[in-house]
């Protein structure tokens, strides 16, 4: 079996590109890296533009096996700045980035590309990126992620002389227990290399024979709309009265509430129908969460409701989920203090979004959860299905906008994006 990435150019400006440079470098014949122009990532390259260096830490000595430093061969100041012959693309970027990031790319960097990996691919990515490749008479081996595999942040980036300490500091801060992978063609280096580098960290790698379910098994896409794309959560991510409002707590503390959890339990079987006619296997929610993500004890919720959970009536599934959500508003794993209070796990705070120049400003959470549903919606209308909690969040925000008399231009943004990227994905005919 090869572990070999060839000559391999990473395209990302964030954390997640770093830590992957770090553990595939060795593997790699020349490493190299991109990304869009924007002010961070101007000022990230003007770190690395004399040293080329970056080094990961990790947050506790589990992790440590993540740790290391890389040495770029190249790095490119933009994309259109990229030069030479590649046989690897690695997209390390937000996947609603995927079309724009390729469009920027020159025609001699992909002429050679043979295998283009997606670390954590939108529902439907795959398609995307085919349908940009097909429309170029070229057919890379495509290799898709659930999602990234693990918490990393900026740390604090050195700008001294020393190339030892120069360049980009990156920590990782938690390691998901596995992730899921598809690629178009089997046998590919990329997944035999990718299962090989993160299994040495203690990563397990699912291979799946269809890359809609591993496109339907990014978490985010379930809970997020549902707990953020709401009155209460727009209204705090707004406000700038200095309130105190935590992602994951129960209401008035937070967005968690039986109306929040139906419709989390909702907008799940809408994308169960999505994944289901793309002859995917859509996941057991309730075991997603505690065996993928994080889990409770069983006393709390048994082996058994767990297993049985897609077989439920609605209303025993909604009151499961809701006991799971209020049993990890504590770390039911961790050391109690001397008082006995264990971590305040659920105390998430939001981030802030504001109005500025007549533009709606939104933070990642829930601008990238609306690019998300939008472009489900689209993809659910271009199949002919209908998929009634979509549309009630996005009915929801839409409202919402409306009511409080805000900017609606990011709908018509939101909702162009979406007809764009499906123009990519009609091109490409094929499912992988």
């Amino acid at each position: 079996m090869s572990f070999s990435l060839g000559r391999t150019l990473i395209i990302g400006a964030g954390p997640a590109a770093f830590q992957t440079a770090n553990l595939i470098a060795s593997y790699c014949e020349t490493i190299a890296l991109a990304s869009r122009q924007s002010v961070r990532w101007n000022e990230r390259y003007a770190l690395l533009e004399q040293s080329r260096v970056a080094t990961c830490e990790a947050a506790k000595p589990s992790l440590e096996p993540l740790s290391g430093q890389v040495k770029f061969d190249h790095v490119f100041p933009d994309l259109t700045a990229i030069t030479g012959r590649w046989d690897t693309l690695v997209l390390a970027t937000p996947s609603h980035a995927y079309k724009e990031a390729l469009l920027a790319l020159p025609e001699n960097a992909l002429n050679d590309v043979k295998q283009v990996v997606l670390i954590s691919s939108m529902f439907g990515g795959h398609q995307l990126v085919n349908g940009f490749f097909h429309s170029k008479d070229l057919s890379p081996n495509i290799t898709v992620f659930s999602n990234y595999y693990a918490a990393t942040k900026f740390s604090v980036c050195g700008n001294t002389d020393d190339v030892q300490t120069a360049g980009v500091k990156v920590i990782t801060k938690a390691a998901k227990k596995r992730v899921y992978v598809h690629e178009k063609q089997k046998g590919g280096d990329a997944v035999s290399t990718f299962v090989h580098v993160l299994g040495n960290v203690g990563i397990d790698v699912v291979e799946m024979d269809n890359a809609f379910s591993v496109e339907g098994r990014n978490i985010t896409a379930y809970v997020h709309p549902a707990f953020f794309i709401t009155p209460f959560s727009l209204k705090h991510i707004l406000s700038q009265n200095g309130d105190k409002k935590y992602m994951y707590k129960l209401f008035p503390e937070g967005p968690v509430t039986q109306s929040a959890i139906k419709t989390l339990v909702d907008l799940w079987r809408d994308i169960s129908t999505l994944i289901s006619h793309h002859s995917g296997t859509p996941i057991n929610l309730l075991q997603f969460l505690n065996d993928d993500n994080y889990p409770v004890h069983e006393e709390t919720i048994s082996r058994e409701q767990i297993n049985g959970f897609s077989n439920l009536s609605p209303i025993e599934q909604e009151y499961l989920i809701y006991i799971r959500y209020t049993a990890i508003l504590i770390d039911p794993f961790s050391t109690p203090d001397r008082q006995g209070r264990y971590f305040d796990f659920s105390a998430v705070p939001y981030a802030k979004g504001e109005v500025k120049d007549g533009k709606l400003i939104l933070p990642r959470v829930p601008l990238e959860d609306l690019q998300t549903l939008y472009w489900i919606q689209a993809l659910a209308t271009h199949s002919k299905l209908r998929l009634p909690a979509v549309e009630r969040i996005l009915d929801i925000f839409e409202s919402w906008l409306h009511d409080n008399k805000l900017p609606a231009t990011v709908v018509e943004q939101l909702q162009s994006q979406a007809q764009e990227n499906l123009c990519w994905v009609t091109k490409g005919n094929t499912s992988l």
